[in-house]
């Protein structure tokens, strides 16, 4: 199959789904996904200034702005489950060898549905039935579910302060490992100034002068505000007495989920168990319903499946089930499509004024094209 041919294809199953086809704004401003997902992501993104001196970014994938289309449809008063389908370039700069920096998305967003096991797993099946389409088969499915780590803090009856740290910090790559290894750390003297200002402004001043005295320059992705709330949540934790050596244990034990997708569930329920989390039921079940609808659905992708505790994307705003897939010819990090639930994005888009659950998946025409041998 050829390129052009592989759209159609995938196009196809998306638009027979009843989703209606949209191209929306190839521009969105750079505050975006940035307050998103966090300075962390500017690396891959595509920014410029427009004529106006405003810093704006090339569209990173098609979710972020057909979700937006969602938000104003909401925000205007229109109501109800609304399904998206799009065949379109978005622009990243490439993360693995061999990637374009413009790529064609094919996928489908739906807004609006129930939040559940069985929403979850046709929006899987419907990924995977375009997969099909072109003509290619999965090696392997990495799925896993970003509700589950916050079950199981919220279950811990943590300070709020504590909970919410770690929370923030479970959405960063590698957060978790590095904020319980400064836990312990005490403030340093020359950040107190910081900590104490009164504005955000004052603030980000007294850490440029701590820095500056120190010789030390501001490199990395994050922002100066980023770093600034780090160091407040840290003595925030630190006042509420630290993280406790048993919450230590539970996320190590939780970072240790690597198995089948079938086994997730039980492997889920033994820490639950072990730690007496009695509050994570609900997660537990809900992974445990999916994974058999799945099943059901595709019964000959369950050996293929698998499930990781940590898996993630760098886009944060996914908050719930999602999933990679793995084409023959191609990294972990090049999955020939991928999807995932995003139920806080039209809040968050919206400035609170619209409410939606939302969920989806995309193909990439390109890496399809490598995982069947040929060159995109």
């Amino acid at each position: 199959m050829t390129h052009v041919a592989i759209v159609k294809a995938a196009r196809g199953v998306f638009e027979a789904s009843g989703a209606t086809p949209v191209d929306p704004s190839y521009i969105l401003p750079s505050d975006i996904p940035l307050e998103l997902s966090g300075e962390a992501v500017r690396a891959r993104l595509c920014v410029f200034t427009d004529h106006r001196g405003n810093e704006m970014v090339m569209r990173p994938d098609l979710t972020l702005p057909v979700a937006g289309l969602e938000a104003e449809r909401l925000a205007s008063g229109t109501h109800g489950p609304n399904a998206y389908c799009y065949a379109a370039e978005a622009f990243r700069l490439p993360a693995a060898e061999g990637d374009p920096m413009e790529f064609t998305q094919i996928g489908f967003e739906r807004f609006g549905r129930d939040a559940d096991p069985s929403e979850d797993a046709e929006a899987f099946a419907l990924v995977h039935e375009a997969v099909r389409a072109c003509g290619v088969r999965p090696v392997a499915i990495s799925t896993g579910d970003l509700a589950v780590f916050p079950t199981y803090i919220d279950a811990l009856g943590l300070p709020r302060v504590t909970a919410d740290l770690l929370k923030r910090a479970f959405r960063q790559e590698g957060g978790v490992r590095a904020l319980l290894e400064a836990a312990p750390l005490p403030i340093e003297d020359d950040m107190v100034s910081t900590l104490q200002a009164k504005t955000a402004e004052e603030a980000a001043t007294a850490f440029r002068a701590a820095l500056q005295a120190r010789g030390i320059p501001l490199i990395g992705t994050r922002s100066v505000a980023e770093i600034v709330s780090g160091l407040r949540a840290r003595a925030a934790v630190q006042e509420a007495g630290g993280i406790p050596g048993t919450v230590r244990d539970v996320i190590g034990a939780l970072a240790s989920v690597n198995c089948t997708a079938a086994e997730a569930a039980d492997q889920l329920d033994a820490i639950a168990v072990r730690f007496s989390l009695s509050r994570t039921t609900s997660i537990i079940d809900r992974v445990a319903r999916r994974m058999e609808l799945i099943r059901e659905l595709l019964p000959d992708l369950k050996a293929i499946c698998g499930f990781r505790s940590g898996f993630g994307r760098r886009f944060t705003y996914y908050d719930g089930f999602l999933f990679e897939t793995l084409g023959p010819n191609l990294t972990d990090s090049q999955p020939i499509a991928s999807g995932g639930r995003y139920d806080g994005l039209i809040s968050g888009l919206s400035n609170g004024r619209a409410n939606a659950t939302a969920i989806g998946g995309v193909v990439r025409p390109d890496r399809v094209l490598r995982a069947k041998g040929r060159g995109a």
